[in-house]
């Protein structure tokens, strides 16, 4: 019944105007040979005769006629967008205003057998994707004609995370989009407060008791081998030479060195001790409490 439409309507287009001349242009031969193949049921055949009229010379009948083919094989979106593109032909044209009525007839057939989206928000230029397919920029011209079933929707604007979503599209009925575009979250900035507290944290662990104990004993061991060296010098060297100097200068930086590593190790090793007394001793009173 459907064919039966559309070939009824290329009929009555076909007999809007004289035949095409059998020895017109190209493009007029090669209608009138998508026109007899649609008269014999062959509609993919007369689809491509109209698409190389239409590449020989392009015009609203060509276009209408691309349309009317592709509605007779049921391709209901390829023939919604030719058949909207002929109707919206802003050029004069006389062709097109006598078949208006039958081309806008031949339109709502086929928009019969879709469902419809809409967007009502979103950036401007924002590209609009249909099952991957781009369909449009925001904000759109004119509702989207789609097949019934599930669309995939994908939606991106500069600066905005790409709004995605699977959506239900209903036989004649209209969907209607109201997306928000979130903005992508800026990279975590370290305040200053943040950045001190993490040289605090780094110079704490620089001033633990058993790190400063274990530099403490270094700077022992350190010192000692130093003082060591020293008197060796000093011992196997003569008065006034550069080499009793060396050890004297030896034996004086590793006195220093000794000293103040066994005293950073001493203090940090008996408050460690205190402290763990102090735990103990504060563990056996609540054991007896």
């Amino acid at each position: 019944m459907i064919r039966g439409v559309a070939l009824s309507i290329a009929f009555s287009l076909a007999l809007g105007q004289v035949q095409a001349r059998a020895q017109g242009d190209e493009s007029d031969a090669l209608i009138n040979q998508g026109l007899k193949a649609m008269r014999k049921g062959d509609y993919q055949a007369a689809l491509e005769a109209f698409h190389r009229a239409h590449q020989a010379k392009p015009t609203t009948r060509s276009v209408t006629e691309i349309g009317l083919a592709e509605q007779a094989l049921h391709r209901w979106l390829e023939a919604e967008e030719d058949l909207a593109a002929a109707l919206s032909e802003e050029e004069q044209d006389a062709w097109l205003e006598a078949h208006r009525s039958l081309i806008e007839k031949a339109l709502a057939d086929v928009r019969s057998h879709l469902g419809m989206l809409t967007v009502e928000s979103g950036p401007r230029g924002a590209p609009v994707k249909i099952n991957g397919q781009l369909r449009g920029l925001l904000p759109l011209s004119r509702p989207l004609f789609l097949l019934p079933g599930t669309a995939q929707v994908e939606i991106t604007a500069p600066e905005r995370r790409p709004w995605r979503s699977e959506v239900p599209i209903k036989l004649g009925e209209t969907t209607q989009l109201a997306p928000i575009f979130e903005p992508f979250e800026p990279p975590p900035v370290m305040s200053a407060a943040s950045v001190a507290g993490t040289g605090d944290a780094d110079h704490s662990r620089w001033t633990e008791p058993k790190v400063l104990r274990l530099v403490g004993w270094l700077a022992v061991a350190a010192g000692s081998a130093a003082a060591g060296t020293g008197a060796f010098l000093l011992a196997s060297s003569q008065a006034g030479s550069s080499r009793r100097l060396a050890g004297i200068e030896c034996l004086a930086l590793g006195g220093a060195v000794l000293l103040g590593g066994g005293t950073i190790a001493v203090v940090t090793t008996w408050r460690s001790t205190a402290s763990d007394r102090r735990t103990a001793a504060i563990f056996s009173l609540a054991g007896r409490l």
